[in-house]
């Protein structure tokens, strides 16, 4: 991840250096603003971090937002901006459905290959896409929660709580981790996209965070009260056009 990251922002950095000489040496026949060229930069770094780490939502959106703010030089000023939006959510549905397996290969938090998902704590386990969204209690050390246009409940129940996958796109999902026993180290894995996650741990819990955020929303609430016996969770994954909190209760 610390590579991507590394690419990302050396790219990012060409670019907005090609911008700025571009917008000063009036190589364009149309004059933009500075907040146009600041708006510009910004979703140029939205767009270059989604293709980065794969993630076709922040790549559609960004290039929605930057044909609405350039649509007078390409010509496109009949389509008005929320119709160019409602075609990137369509685009965004479809070609999330169409290359999900491809994709899923190139996040390195999470693998779906064939089905199959390993967190950082075990072997491959099996993970149910037929199921649909509603409310369960697990009481596995490993857990797997897949919401696609839905909503999910899930109440973790474990003496020895291992990991958890939590992929979500366009839907929200709620887990429960407060009936559950960490023994040393665990991880949590979240995939969401264009949705909503909200974790609920212990407030013993000392939580590491190894999260990308791509124009997506990360909070917390509650205050954790941790010692030196506190057992130590890491979250990683991405947030893209989506929500995740971490209540500490």
């Amino acid at each position: 991840m610390r590579n991507r990251n590394g690419i990302f922002w050396g790219i990012f950095l060409l670019l907005s250096a090609a911008i700025l000489i571009i917008s000063q040496l009036h190589l364009i026949t149309y004059s933009f603003s500075f907040w146009t060229i600041a708006a510009t930069i910004f979703l140029a770094a939205v767009l270059i971090k989604s293709l980065v780490y794969f993630a076709i939502p922040g790549t559609v959106f960004s290039l929605a937002f930057l044909a609405i703010l350039y649509a007078k030089p390409l010509g496109i000023t009949a389509i008005v901006p929320w119709t160019l939006l409602g075609a990137a959510l369509l685009v965004s549905i479809g070609l999330s459905m169409i290359f999900r397996p491809l994709l899923a290969k190139h996040r390195p938090w999470i693998n779906y290959h064939r089905g199959y998902t390993r967190g950082h704590h075990g072997p491959f386990v099996k993970m149910d896409y037929t199921a649909r969204p509603d409310v369960k209690t697990v009481d596995d050390p490993d857990v797997n929660v897949y919401v696609k246009m839905g909503s999910s409940i899930r109440y973790v129940k474990s003496e020895d709580f291992s990991s958890a996958n939590i992929d979500v796109s366009m839907g929200d999902a709620k887990v429960y981790f407060d009936n559950v026993k960490v023994h040393d180290t665990a991880t949590i894995s979240v995939n969401v996209s264009l949705g909503g996650v909200e974790l609920f741990v212990p407030r013993n819990w000392n939580i590491v965070k190894g999260l990308d955020n791509n124009m997506g929303a990360i909070s917390e609430v509650g205050n954790p009260v941790t010692d030196a016996d506190s057992p130590s969770v890491t979250v990683v994954g991405l947030v893209s056009l989506g929500n995740l909190k971490i209540n500490y209760v």
